[in-house]
């Protein structure tokens, strides 16, 4: 699934999955101190995740349940997000054109022209000025939680971070790991899955009597042709199941068969494999203390974004959502 474009990653835990239309709004299903988030507000936040969990849950049983938890979720992130930005002009945080011209460029470099930035904004009937306040209210909520919860965490001591390695030595081993290159056929229209697996197969039969075209052919038919396929190298549990396990199966400088994942079809060729390695302290010295910053981070986020919430006046108005 492609990524919503206009989605800002932010901060850690502020949930930013896309802009809700501004359209006529049918029912306030909550509010926040007096400031409503609307059905269909909900429903345009919970659409790319409804779309990826249809895609990847083909139980039924369990799909219905990472449903209802996700459409909790969502609400849950809606409601947070309003606590936040209501702080944010309680405590008058302010925002420079400056800021605001660049969060708006970050945005349009997402698209290849100007004009494809354009369909997008009028497809979501957002004029630029209402572009410009969601942005805004954005950059405030991340200088909030910059000021009140980043700014507060203490870089761990050498004695802390020796500490960690000594206590978690069994951590420091960092598994089997892979690298490939994929050719990659999206199937976003099931009616011509058919036919999109018979142009796989024909790649493949190519690649079977030309192994030497295959980043030839990634340029030519992949749909994600990005760094000629090259997925870095990653280990067990990084990726989808479908995806990793014929990856892992093949030898250095093997083309796989083609094989399908919940996106599509896949051809990968391996060029390159790591056996597991334990991680000297040196080695690990940078990622231990990242793990320890963000972990502190995390737990005084919760901790303030709680107390937010409880005196923030919260309620659900729709029975639906209760």
């Amino acid at each position: 699934m492609k990524n919503n474009k206009f989605s800002l990653v932010v901060v850690l835990l502020v949930f930013l999955a896309g802009f809700p239309q501004a359209k006529v709004l049918d029912r306030i299903i909550a509010t926040v101190n007096g400031n409503a988030i609307f059905y269909s507000e909900f429903t345009a936040r919970l659409k790319p995740f409804l779309e990826q969990l249809n895609a990847s849950v083909a139980d039924e049983a369990e799909r219905k349940k990472q449903i209802k938890q996700l459409r909790k979720d969502v609400l849950d992130s809606l409601i947070e997000e309003k606590v936040l930005l209501d702080k944010a002009k309680d405590e008058k945080i302010e925002v420079t054109v400056a800021e605001i011209d660049k969060g708006i460029a970050d945005i349009r470099s997402r698209f290849e022209t100007e004009q494809e930035y354009l369909d997008e904004l009028k497809k979501q009937n957002l004029t630029q000025e209402k572009m410009r306040e969601r942005v805004k209210e954005q950059l405030m909520t991340v200088k909030l939680i910059n000021r009140e919860v980043r700014s507060k965490v203490k870089e761990p001591t050498e004695k802390e971070l020796r500490d960690f390695y000594k206590n978690n030595e069994d951590k420091m081993v960092v598994g089997e790991q892979v690298r490939v290159k994929q050719i990659f056929f999206e199937v976003s229209d099931k009616s011509k899955k058919a036919q999109i697996l018979k142009k796989a197969r024909r790649v493949l039969a190519r690649l079977r009597k030309n192994p030497g075209d295959f980043e030839k052919l990634v340029k030519e038919y992949s749909d994600a042709p990005e760094n000629d396929g090259d997925t870095g190298y990653f280990g067990r549990g990084e990726k989808i199941p479908e995806f990793e396990d014929p990856c892992f199966k093949l030898r250095v400088g093997e083309i796989s068969d083609v094989f399908e994942t919940p996106l599509g079809f896949h051809i990968v060729k391996c060029i390159g494999k790591k056996a597991p390695e334990k991680k000297t302290f040196k080695e690990a010295k940078d990622y231990i203390r990242n793990y320890l910053m963000n972990s502190t981070m995390e737990e005084m986020y919760f901790r303030w974004v709680r107390n937010l919430r409880d005196q923030a006046s919260i309620k659900i108005l729709d029975k639906e959502f209760e």
